[in-house]
């Protein structure tokens, strides 16, 4: 039979030498004897399958008593209570103890019997380690599954993150767990728990040569069992262990998890194959969250060029006021809403005069220059409800709209021939400009907008015509 160890229990060590006596023809067993079943176990027997028989005729206490202090102290042990006396039927039935009485010892059979509660114990002890590591893996693969679930169901990179070293630190019961972003040879930080509560800065940034911009730079884990005399703190009075694991896409590294204890920590192979799993979802979330950011950014944009497309397409490039397009839009609108409510709305159309010679004097960036300066000018002395469009060169449109009576309209063109005539400063020049400006009113003079433009048009010659700098209402 395999080698085996008996403790025994007895005041008197003359039980433990008639065990032995019993025991003769079997030399695979060590036995020792102890006084009372509350002693401390020998260190030899700690970490080894055991076997204890107790002689109840030399213990103390009741036999209930014994019974409870074997449930309580040795929950998973094989026991044999062993007295002179036959123990009736009616013995407490327990798992694991077993009432025997000294002529019992003497038959062939108790060998046999003790072989076979060796290797019942060792079953046992077999199946609980078995249970013990499926409990282990059930425990891992359900860190995977939380870990996993917060990667598939938020965009979140901080919450993804603190999830992920939320089941580190719950796997190997760490107190320190957290991840830096490594991009273009620099380390930042990204997230950390402490002690179970999640960190808004580092405990300490990294050292150039320490483990973290090592694993940074050469893209392999570096596991310390133990600090106490490693290399890489040697030139810190640190106690504990720690992890290192690259967050890797391909072989570009992202960043840096790490997992320290505060104690020495012999990381198990399980352990360190979920580490890497929850470092490869660290690697997916930061990748995700570089992907998101560039996809926003490109949203972005593409909204802004999409903005700038349309502000093009309705503006006029030189001086920011809307174009024809957007005027025909515009008065489109403004002709529909007057139709409804039973107003009027004042059209003008003007010119600069002169603007030749402008120009020719002094050149087309000073030109450009005063288009720009009359387009501000205008939209300053405005209402918030009119428009002012540029048609091209150096022709203006205004829609003047809940035009109540023509004097309103007057009133607005004065406006306009006080702020023209006021001397333009452009590029260490005075520029003196008039314009001439044509008014028509809708529905009076026409209710299509060629037509209005048209006859707006014919009424700002008629202007020229008187010189300049005035304005002129159609007349038909």
């Amino acid at each position: 039979m395999a080698p085996f160890q008996i403790l025994t229990f007895s005041l008197k060590n003359s039980f433990m030498r008639k065990i032995k006596e019993y025991l003769s023809s079997c030399s695979a067993f060590q036995i020792i004897n102890l006084p009372s079943l509350s002693e401390e176990i020998p260190p030899v027997f700690k970490e080894d399958d055991w076997i204890g028989m107790v002689d109840l005729d030399n213990q103390p206490e009741s036999l209930e008593n014994i019974v409870k202090t074997v449930q309580s102290l040795y929950p998973e042990k094989v026991f044999l209570l062993i007295s002179k006396e036959v123990y009736p039927e009616s013995s407490p039935t327990v798992p694991g103890i077993y009432f025997i009485d000294h002529d019992s010892l003497s038959c062939s059979l108790f060998i046999p019997f003790l072989a076979a509660l060796v290797e019942k114990s060792d079953l046992v002890n077999a199946n609980l380690q078995v249970e013990t590591d499926l409990n282990q893996r059930l425990s891992e693969l359900l860190l995977i599954r939380k870990a996993s679930l917060h990667l598939t169901m938020n965009l979140s990179l901080d919450s993804v993150l603190e999830s992920i070293l939320e089941s580190a630190m719950e796997l190997v019961t760490a107190d320190d767990t957290h991840v830096f972003l490594y991009e273009h040879g620099v380390l930042s930080f990204a997230s950390a728990l402490f002690n179970g509560h999640q960190q808004r800065k580092p405990f300490m940034n990294p050292r150039p040569e320490g483990i973290t911009y090592k694993v940074a730079k050469e893209g392999e884990k570096i596991i310390v069992n133990s600090m106490t005399n490693h290399p890489l703190f040697k030139d810190l009075s640190w106690e504990g262990s720690i992890v290192g694991l690259p967050l890797k896409i391909g072989t570009t590294v992202l960043g840096v998890m790490n997992v320290a204890l505060k104690r020495a920590h012999e990381f198990t192979k399980n352990e360190i194959r979920t580490l890497e799993f929850l470092a490869e979802q660290a690697s997916i979330a930061i990748q995700n969250a570089k992907l998101y950011e560039q996809a926003q950014q490109e949203i972005v944009d593409r909204k802004k060029a999409e903005e700038a497309i349309k502000y093009m397409a309705h503006h006029d490039a030189l001086t920011g006021l809307p174009n024809r397009r957007l005027f025909n839009e515009r008065i489109s609108l403004e002709i529909s809403r007057s139709q409804r409510n039973n107003q009027k709305i004042g059209v003008m159309l003007f010119d600069l005069d002169h603007l030749k010679n402008v120009n020719d004097s002094f050149g087309h960036s000073v030109g450009d220059l005063l288009l720009q300066s009359v387009g501000q000018r205008l939209v300053g002395l405005l209402r918030k409800s009119d428009t002012v469009a540029r048609m091209g060169g150096d022709e203006f449109l205004l829609i003047l709209p809940e035009m109540k009576q023509p004097q309103d309209a007057i009133l607005t063109a004065e406006r306009i021939l006080s702020a023209l005539s006021t001397p333009f400063l452009l590029d260490g020049n005075q520029i003196n400009i008039t314009t001439s400006i044509g008014i028509v009113f809708f529905p009076n003079d026409g209710t299509e907008v060629d037509d209005l433009i048209k006859k707006a048009d014919i009424a700002m010659y008629k202007a020229k015509e008187k010189g300049g700098n005035i304005y002129h209402f159609y007349t038909a």
